[in-house]
């Protein structure tokens, strides 16, 4: 049997990278389109220290991130009222419509590499790999 494992990783790889080169006609990287979703997907409601957690990164790494994001003018910083040391992460207007965008390559994108599979054995991929989640997050 294949390692599991390796494969996976490869997948992944594959997935990021493919990504990776439709994203750079936008000047965005995978991991800065994965924070910008974040930032949508909590409407603006969340920390740099919040996405470090759903992402499963460490902090440093995303705050290089949020702070190349910020120079572009793709994200503002909204000082917490109920701490002062932590701000939360806003859209700007042009990256709101960016992200949406973004998205649609995203999907076009699944569709292209998942076209040789049907609908079920993409639910069930679904199912393992959220199942291998599932795992990790109970041990």
């Amino acid at each position: 049997m294949q390692n599991l494992a390796y494969l996976i990783i490869k997948a992944s790889r594959i997935l990021k990278n493919s990504l990776e080169r439709k994203l750079i006609e936008y000047n965005v990287t995978a991991a800065q389109f994965s924070v910008l979703n974040q930032i949508l997907e909590k409407n603006g409601a969340i920390t740099s220290a919040g996405i470090a957690d759903i992402l499963e990164s460490d902090r440093p790494t995303v705050s290089g991130i949020i702070n190349r994001l910020e120079q572009k003018g793709l994200i503002e910083k909204v000082r917490n009222p109920e701490d002062k040391r932590s701000s939360y992460l806003k859209l700007s207007k042009e990256s709101i419509k960016l992200t949406a965008e973004l998205r649609i390559v995203s999907d076009q994108l699944n569709k292209q590499i998942f076209s040789g599979f049907n609908k079920n054995e993409i639910k069930d991929f679904e199912m393992c790999l959220l199942r291998v989640i599932e795992i990790k997050d109970e041990g």
